[in-house]
């Protein structure tokens, strides 16, 4: 029997993390064996998934999709996918064995990348998902008047030497908030990019 896929979405500093490691304690009172992974791609933290808020889960680092089937754990009946746009596309076939198996899965990830394009297996995972919650940050850019715009932010801003980065910079940048803010997309700049 199938089971269901869920899938939260959002940019940087939305609380997608937070919300994952929600249902994680609810899976635990309920006394389900859990396995959390992230992929070795994000060098923030090792071997846990770890929200900005400081919350935390061991998860079991891997260095490709596949890693996570044989890195089971016997009788898992959650599977804990965090930042899922890190994985290669191959995460999908792996999101579908897990499922088709039995195994319940939640993942989490950034649906769009700095550009405001789709972001790796993300669009792929939220299509086939049966349950997606998108979660929006604060807009936090300041106007000349040092006024916050405070508006939902839809997208991640990435910064270079203090300014937006270009449409050319590389799509994976691992950093924290010296580098990214929360964006409104009126205030979402990416310089370089032909719309």
């Amino acid at each position: 029997m199938r089971e269901r896929l869920e899938v939260f979405a959002g940019s940087m500093f939305s609380g997608k993390t937070d919300e994952v490691l929600r249902e994680i304690r609810k899976a635990e009172v309920a006394e389900k064996v859990i396995q959390a992974f992230k992929t070795n791609v994000d060098t923030r933290t090792k071997n846990k998934i770890r929200s900005h808020s400081g919350a935390e889960y061991p998860a079991t680092e891997v260095d490709s999709s596949r890693g996570i089937l044989t890195s089971l754990i016997p009788g898992v009946q959650l599977v804990v996918i965090d930042e899922a746009q890190f994985f290669d596309k191959e995460i999908v076939d792996v999101v579908e064995v897990l499922l088709e198996s039995g195994i319940q899965v939640i993942a989490n990830g950034l649906p769009t990348d700095f550009r405001g394009e789709p972001f790796g297996p993300m669009p792929t995972l939220l299509a086939k998902a049966d349950q997606i919650a998108r979660l929006q940050a604060i807009c936090t850019y300041k106007d000349g008047d040092g006024k916050v715009c405070g508006d939902d932010a839809s997208r991640t801003q990435r910064f270079v030497d203090g300014v937006p980065a270009s449409y050319h910079e590389p799509i994976i940048v691992i950093g924290e908030k010296e580098q990214y803010a929360p964006r409104c997309p009126k205030h979402h700049e990416v310089p370089g990019k032909k719309y």
